[in-house]
């Protein structure tokens, strides 16, 4: 144990930069919450697998044990202290790759501290232990004592050496972070911009166009086709089976037609689906860049204890906090939001997780997008029967419906499969629909697996179903878009076989507006802002184009892909003057980001010099921040082509695939 211990001298530098952040939470949450998911998937396994290592940084090896609390710490961000992330939400969140990065960057770190002799000594790893959580006595304010710290730990289940060198290792890497971040310089001009930007809100009205707005307006001609074809031709002999399908389509909206629908049916289904809606209030804060990640996150946890309360500390008024810390619009209001629709189209949106929420229950701190949110729901009131009838109706007639076209798809099925004429089989349904037989007769050229197909779009259960037919067989019914469909599998081609152009002419337009769409994409987004010289014309423009205008404020509302493209986007709508429009639409995913100005407030600079020290010290931690980020991704390449760096992703694998499934029997 540390020698230092009886004679705690203070440290007047606070080395914890965001780059330590996520290391000490980890730290916090090895030790403080030792059964999050992960811990728990370990319990078995990990005295086995803990020392495998799965990748080598020069001499530096990184373990299983290290991936597996690191990405404990990850998780931790994104749910209440101590419960569970299922490994499924870890992967798709990417939080498995984040933490190797953050493992490898750490290794790489390490290896800088050792070649610049940077240390940290016993006193400096007793002072940061006495910052942590159960360490210090409350009521004194004193360090607990060597025997309470040591049985702490053992109660805890740590072992002291491993726990102060993780804090001597976290102190170093503040300490280098320091040093390679040090030659960052800020400017007063970057001082004063930086302030206006901070001080500046822009109110917006935006729309984005994605590729669905655009695939109707693709027509190549059968010249444009035949001559990509022909200078084609290897790529569409087949790797993979392809089919052609016919198929009987019955459509649900011609078969709610013929189900009845009474007012006391509708009062039934009222009492069957009584709803309540709940009155929210929120505190969110946003994430403005990368580097602010830790303290954002810092700052919810220390809001979220605060309305919580603590054994020791009562809880304060939510409202109250919401008013003096909340980012949202509401904030003027106590972070009333009002009562919550329920919204089936955005079953994922923040504002839905009320409905699990029971009156004075708190959610969060949870993210969403690029910001952190509280949510308290305040109150609860039943909806009238007048106000859900309109839902009533939508809900009474789509399962009606479905059940209708259901009924009558198994009679499609059977009278398709008597002699395989399609025609007649038609005409059976069509007489209960009161429809023309050929309106329900739908024809698929050769297709292979992920096509967008026509009325179809990409869909593996309609795939699926055709799938394991036989050529000139009939398939039982399938859920397609706005109905069912029973198919027949007209023609099937397996792999090797050379497409003629009739046969491949679906997969050669595919193909073709798979190079062309994304262009076209853009350029319908570039005329939609050139053809608006103000954010009237912009906004009416929207319109006539079928796309939905919506407004913010800075962008703070909106979804980004990624953080980058928050910091773009927001730079480009700060430089707009009231009414103008930005002429260069912003790409985010598959889709293009449009937006115009509609209201600007400029900041009162005889507030700058007050602030200017903050903002200065703020752009100078981000610089360093850059800085040290930068040295160590060049690092990480030269350590690649070295020969210096190996990643051993069948063992990462394996640990991730042979973890049970969150709840699962231990």
């Amino acid at each position: 144990m540390l020698r230092f211990f009886a004679r705690f001298k203070g440290l007047h530098k606070a080395i914890f930069l965001s780059f330590c952040a996520v290391l000490l939470i980890g730290l916090i949450v090895s030790y403080a919450i030792p059964n999050t998911d992960i811990t728990r998937r370990a319990s078995g396994a990990a005295s086995t697998e803990d020392a495998t290592v799965i990748a080598k940084v020069g001499s530096r090896e990184v373990t299983i044990k290290e991936l597996r609390a690191q990405m404990d710490a990850l998780s931790q961000m994104y749910v209440r202290g101590g419960n569970a992330l299922p490994l499924a939400t870890i992967k798709a969140l990417g939080l498995d790759k984040q933490a190797l990065d953050r493992l490898i960057e750490e290794k790489l770190s390490l290896a800088e501290a050792d070649r610049l002799t940077v240390t940290a000594t016993d006193t400096e790893v007793a002072e940061e232990i006495k910052k942590l959580p159960g360490f210090t006595d409350q009521e004194s304010g004193k360090f607990i004592g060597a025997e309470e710290y040591k049985r702490t730990l053992q109660l805890r289940g740590q072992n002291v050496e491993e726990f102060e060198d993780n804090i001597r290792r976290t102190i170093i890497l503040g300490k280098i972070r320091d040093i390679l971040g040090a030659s960052a310089q800020v400017s007063d001009k970057e001082i004063e911009d930086e302030f206006r930007k901070d001080n500046t809100t822009v109110d917006l009205v935006y729309a984005q166009i994605d590729p669905s707005k655009i695939r109707d307006t693709f027509k190549a001609s059968d010249d444009e086709l035949k001559s990509y074809y022909d200078a084609h031709k290897e790529e569409f002999k087949t790797t993979e089976a392809v089919r052609k399908v016919e198929y009987i389509f019955v459509p649900t909206d011609k078969a709610t037609e013929t189900v009845p629908m009474s007012e006391d049916q509708l009062k039934k289904e009222y009492e069957d689906k009584k709803q309540f809606e709940p009155r929210a209030s929120v505190i969110k804060l946003n994430i403005l860049t990368p580097t602010d990640e830790a303290t954002v996150t810092a700052k919810i946890n220390e809001l979220n204890v605060r309305v919580r309360g603590t054994p020791e500390t009562k809880a304060e008024d939510f409202a109250t906090v919401a008013r003096g810390n909340s980012q949202d619009t509401s904030r003027e209001k106590g972070g009333d939001l009002g009562f919550i629709k329920k919204d089936p189209n955005k079953p994922g949106a923040w504002q839905q997780r009320a409905f699990n929420l029971k009156v004075g229950d708190i959610d969060g701190p949870f993210r969403d997008g690029s910001s952190w949110f509280i949510l308290k729901v305040t109150e609860q009131r039943q909806i009238s029967f007048a106000e859900m009838r309109p839902t009533l109706v939508a809900s009474l007639r789509n399962r009606n419906g479905y059940i209708r076209a259901s009924e009558l798809a198994d009679k499609a099925y059977e009278e398709y499969t008597k002699d395989k004429d399609i025609k007649r089989a038609a005409g059976e349904i069509a007489k209960d629909l009161k429809v023309k037989p050929e309106t329900l007769i739908r024809n698929l050229p050769f297709f292979k697996k992920g096509d967008t197909l026509p009325e179809i779009g990409s869909n593996p259960t309609f795939e699926g179903a055709v799938e394991g037919l036989k050529k000139d067989e009939i398939g039982v019914k399938v859920g397609i878009p706005n109905g069912m469909a029973v198919p027949h599998l007209v023609d099937l081609k397996e792999p090797g076989q050379q497409l003629t152009f009739e046969d491949a002419k679906f997969l050669v337009e595919q193909k073709l507006r798979s190079i062309k769409e994304p262009d076209a994409l853009k350029k319908k987004a570039q005329d939609i802002v050139a053809g608006a010289k103000t954010a009237a014309e912009f906004e009416a423009l929207l319109k006539k184009e079928g796309l939905e205008a919506k407004k913010d404020t800075n962008f703070n509302s909106f979804n980004f892909s990624s953080a980058q493209l928050i910091q773009q986007a927001r730079t480009a709508a700060m430089v707009l003057k009231e009414g103008e429009v930005g002429k260069t639409p912003i790409k985010n995913g598959a889709s293009w980001l449009m937006f115009a100005c509609t209201k600007r407030k400029d900041p009162e600079m005889t507030r700058f010099a007050s602030s200017r020290d903050t903002t200065h010290q703020r752009l100078l931690n981000e610089g360093q921040n850059l800085t040290f980020d930068t040295h160590v991704k060049a690092a990480r390449e030269r350590y690649k082509n070295e020969g210096r760096l190996t990643i051993y992703d069948d063992r990462i694998a394996k640990f991730l695939n042979s973890s049970p499934a969150p709840g699962a029997a231990q």
